[in-house]
């Protein structure tokens, strides 16, 4: 394991060199499940928040609580990017809108902006996108709706673009896909489900503009080696063994990292330790390319902070959660630490780079439809989904 950070941190190393040579700019894009991030108001709407009332006698969620919550993903956050705070910042595990506007306004120095949709997932969580809004407008927004088996619904891929001062566009899509709880065969299917939506999306953006940049962040509660991101997306692995990007084709930044070792969640069974890398960042060949014989560079890394890791014990080096199993408090942080990315941009134009012959996917992969109508949510009370009884296995329960 060290020797594989250490090989790790070397390349970096070298990447942060070959940084340095660069013409152009760069931003920090990152994404964190920031587990269970809901205030203490009931909605009605959403019998999913009942676990995380001050009547709950299992949580016990109090405003004290939620506001140390607040204060603790806000340290971190503004801990990212030496300590400037990520440009970009995917999230999931967020009940709504406000607990979002109340993590912001705990993050000084930058003004965020927050995008946001409300999702019909049975638990009322969703996924949200803050973006610094001196480096970026927002041009647009939607959601993209993940139908399971049976009729369930999971959460929505968020799609946001963004507009940077040289009027380029940057498509970032935010997704947290169904979880493993149930085993992992029994919902492999789901994740499939959502990975091919996903790929969807991203087709219905390439076929607007073959050169779009494109950023797909999320907690996948897949490995960047599992079948839905590695045939049904099709991500390839960076940096690339022949130093060619095309523009079509998604190349996972977290790839690399996790075959050395490295993740972003921590799982203990029966005294071995395994980390996953279910938290992922992955690129269009677009925001890879270079030209006049320049490097391709981004840097990936999973942040640990101090504050945040667990100096001692059976889990000694996991993140600090806010609850251990669902129930214990524990006043931490997240199950999750957070990933992120600094990607180089650079001012010249880049070389035409030949398309390489794609090898054909192992699963079969729907043709892309047009794109739907913008879907307008009913005012109507959605009942939730019971969370699904969990059998005794190895796998730790990620919702």
């Amino acid at each position: 394991m060290k020797a594989c950070r250490l090989v790790c941190f070397l390349w970096l190393a070298g990447v942060a060199g070959a940084a340095g040579a660069l013409k152009g700019s760069a931003f920090y894009v990152a994404h964190w499940n920031v587990e269970n991030l809901f205030d203490t108001q009931d909605d009605p709407r959403n019998r999913g928040d009942d676990e995380f009332l001050p009547n709950n006698p299992t949580t016990r969620w109090t405003r004290v609580r939620y506001e140390a919550k607040l204060d603790n993903l806000a340290e971190v956050i503004s801990g990212m990017n030496r300590k400037r705070g990520p440009d970009i910042l995917g999230m999931c595990e967020v009940e709504n809108k406000q607990v979002v506007r109340d993590l912001v306004a705990r993050l000084p120095g930058r003004s965020y902006g927050i995008v946001h949709e409300e999702s019909r997932d049975g638990r009322g969580i969703d996924t949200a996108l803050i973006f610094d809004q001196k480096l970026f407008s927002l041009a647009g927004s939607r959601t993209y709706s993940v139908n399971l088996r049976w009729r369930r619904r999971t959460r929505d891929i968020l799609h946001a673009t963004l507009v940077d001062a040289a009027g380029r566009k940057l498509h970032v899509l935010v997704n947290h896909w169904p979880s493993r709880s149930g085993g992992i065969d029994e919902t492999e299917g789901d994740r499939v489900v959502a990975a091919r939506m996903l790929l969807r999306a991203v087709g219905w953006i390439f076929r607007d503009d073959s050169s779009a940049r494109i950023v797909v962040l999320g907690d996948f509660n897949d490995d960047p080696t599992n079948r839905s991101v590695r045939d049904v997306l099709g991500a390839e692995v960076y940096p690339s063994p022949s130093g060619r990007y095309v523009d079509k084709r998604l190349y996972n930044l977290s790839l690399l990292p996790f075959k050395g070792g490295d993740g972003s969640f921590f799982h203990a069974f029966g005294g071995k330790v395994n980390w996953r890398m279910y938290d992922q960042i992955i690129v269009s060949g677009t925001l890879l390319q270079r030209s006049g014989g320049e490097s391709d560079v981004a840097e990936f890394h999973v942040v640990r902070p101090a504050c945040m890791t667990v100096a001692r014990g059976w889990n000694k080096g996991a993140p600090l959660p806010t609850f251990e199993d669902q129930e214990f408090y524990k006043g931490g942080y997240s199950d999750h630490f957070p990933v992120a990315a600094k990607i180089f941009v650079s001012d010249a134009k880049p070389a035409l780079v030949p398309a390489l012959p794609r090898v054909k996917p192992k699963v079969k992969v729907e043709p892309v439809p047009p794109p739907p109508a913008p879907r307008v949510k009913p005012r109507v009370k959605v009942e939730s989904v019971p969370r699904p009884k969990v059998p005794e296995s190895e796998e730790p329960v990620v919702w």
